[in-house]
């Protein structure tokens, strides 16, 4: 992890996948595994929660559905305002891979999503559907 003289932090970060078709339009995204939730700030609900301030990276990548488009949002949640997005990515019809990242200020509390906006995703065993995310620098006051 990186630190300041003498100082280290805590790591945070987590690799989710998905195994099922099972998401309705304007749903969050959950996930059926957590590979990886060092700090426990991600949840297979689909939803992360900042546990420190900090600068924060979060990648998404998925495939979209054989017969209709995907659209994916990065969405984000604040004491001061309800779910906004931050990006979003598309997938055109017939199995295509699709991805979006951000590299975002956080505070502690915030929330993280992904919600499937427009379309469907694909899945299955082989985990197409990935989110990781990871604390890069945290807020040392």
């Amino acid at each position: 992890m990186i630190g300041y003289i003498d100082v280290k932090t805590s790591p945070v970060y987590f690799h989710a996948q998905k195994t099922l078709n099972s998401v309705k339009i304007n749903a969050v995204i959950p996930f059926d595994l957590l590979r990886l939730n060092v700090g426990n700030a991600m949840s297979v609900t689909g939803i992360f929660v900042t546990p420190k301030p900090g600068k924060y990276f979060f990648s998404y990548s998925g495939v979209s559905s054989k017969s209709v488009l995907g659209r994916v949002e990065l969405q984000v949640k604040t004491v001061t305002a309800n779910w906004l997005r931050i990006g979003q990515a598309f997938g055109s019809a017939n199995l295509q891979t699709f991805s979006l990242q951000a590299n975002l200020y956080l505070a502690k509390g915030d929330q993280i999503r992904l919600l499937l906006a427009e379309g469907a995703i694909f899945d299955d065993a082989k985990h197409y559907t990935n989110f990781v995310g990871q604390l890069l620098e945290e807020d040392i006051i």
